[in-house]
């Protein structure tokens, strides 16, 4: 029924190749890279933070904060 209702829709029969066997497999494959992503992610996420903090501090440091002027010097 499923297959009717895409071939309508879509206009193509959609071919199954894998085996149950193969599919169980491809499912450890994929959780696999995932996995690989979500830790990339998170790596990436804290060397953009620790960047981020870098240059916070460096434009800090640099940043002219003006004249140290006080009352009563000849200007």
């Amino acid at each position: 029924m499923g297959i009717l209702l895409f071939k309508a829709n879509y206009g193509y029969e959609p071919i199954i190749s894998l085996t149950p066997q193969q599919a169980i497999k491809t499912s450890k494959i994929v959780k696999e890279r995932a996995e690989t992503l979500i830790n990339l992610y998170k790596n990436l996420y804290k060397t953009a933070k620790l960047v981020q903090e870098y240059i916070r501090k460096y434009y800090n440091f640099k940043k002219f904060k003006g004249l140290d002027l006080k009352e009563g010097n000849k200007v």
